[in-house]
């Protein structure tokens, strides 16, 4: 039986990618300063980047918590509701 190579072989791909990628910033006819610079602001921008994402996943993720968290409540309080009137139908009986 023949096995799937496709993950591994796309993992090769991906790491080739950035490999080259690398290797044509440093090669690349900028001057050093300037090569520098660029990959610096590159960095910058996806540290800034991935700081928004998770700020926005994190308001969420607390947004999400406090829905969850009103819910639970809601459902403690419709029990006790329901629980209150239980025994208050059962003494009229």
């Amino acid at each position: 039986m023949p096995e799937n190579n496709s993950g591994s072989m796309m993992g090769g791909f991906l790491l080739g990618a950035v490999l080259g990628a690398g290797l044509a910033l440093i090669f690349a006819p900028m001057a050093g300063e300037e090569t520098r610079r660029h990959i610096g602001d590159a960095a910058r921008k996806l540290k800034d980047g991935t700081r928004n994402r998770l700020d926005h996943m994190t308001g969420t993720l607390k947004d999400r918590v406090g829905d969850v968290g009103a819910a639970i409540d809601a459902g403690k309080d419709a029990y006790r509701l329901s629980a209150e009137r239980s025994s208050i139908d059962g003494q009229r009986v």
